[in-house]
Formats: C-alpha cells, sequence, structure tokens
C-alpha cells in the first residue's frame, strides 16, 4: 500500500472506533439522544366506553367538560420530556386534539383515532395544554407540563 492510502485507512479505523465507543458508551450511562436527557415516563390517557354521549343538558358551543368519565384521566401533571398515550377505549373513533397550547408549543392532533387504536405525543414545551375531541365536543381535558 501506498503511504497515504495507509495513513487514510488508520484514520478512518480511528474514526469508527471513536464512534463505536461514543455509541456504546450511549447505551451503558441510559442516553436518550436528546440533550443528553433520559428517556421520559409515559402516562395513558383513555376515552372511556359510552364517552360519546354528552351529558344532559350540553350543547354545541358550550365548553368541554373536564371529567374522567370522558376522557380518563382528565387532568394530568407530567414533565417535559415525558409521552402520552391516548387509547381509545370507546365504540367509535375519537380525537386527542390541543385546543389550546402554551407559547412556543405544536399543538398536536390525532385525527380519527378508531377503537382500540392509540395516539402517542411527547411534550416538549413546559405550561397548560388543553385538548378535546373535535368529533364529540363535549369531551375534555388539561395536560400541566412542568420543566
Amino acid at each position: 500500500m501506498r503511504p497515504i492510502h495507509v495513513a487514510m485507512a488508520s484514520v478512518i479505523a480511528v474514526a469508527v472506533v471513536i464512534v463505536a465507543v461514543m455509541l456504546l458508551w450511549g447505551q451503558l450511562s441510559g442516553a436518550s439522544g436528546v440533550s443528553g436527557q433520559p428517556p421520559g415516563k409515559t402516562y395513558t390517557i383513555r376515552s372511556m366506553k359510552g364517552s360519546y354521549l354528552p351529558p344532559e343538558g350540553w350543547k354545541v358551543g358550550d365548553p368541554p367538560v373536564i371529567d374522567d368519565k370522558y376522557y380518563n384521566p382528565a387532568r394530568l401533571s407530567i414533565r417535559v420530556g415525558d409521552t402520552v398515550v391516548y387509547v381509545n377505549e370507546d365504540e367509535v373513533p375519537h380525537t386527542f386534539t390541543a385546543s389550546e397550547v402554551p407559547s412556543g408549543a405544536s399543538r398536536f392532533s390525532s385525527g380519527p383515532v378508531n377503537p382500540g387504536d392509540s395516539y402517542r405525543y411527547t411534550f416538549r414545551v413546559p405550561g397548560t395544554y388543553k385538548y378535546l375531541c373535535m368529533l364529540h365536543p363535549h369531551k375534555g381535558g388539561i395536560i400541566e407540563v412542568s420543566p
């Protein structure tokens, strides 16, 4: 081999070893790949059976009802980096859609989630998130995200 090829092969070999060590160290130290922070917790919010039925007296234009019989839990406190898994346990499709989010946060929307299906969202910005079902706007919930 010519000297330049030997030098190039040596540089590539060292780079491969460095990358391998960094990847292995990340696995051993529990790094998540997101700003060196460990992965967040996962929480589940469910649409309960029969939650498509509005409460007596509720009419379109009224604010969503925050009650565990619609979304369970209807109120949740989590931390930045945590993930919420929305699971539809009702007989009809529902959505898990942000109606209000803190400044700098993205709005989430599951689109229709069929019975038995789920949707995941990881919260990256602290603050208060209000959500509802676009198909059944009588049901809503609140997620408080702390730093």
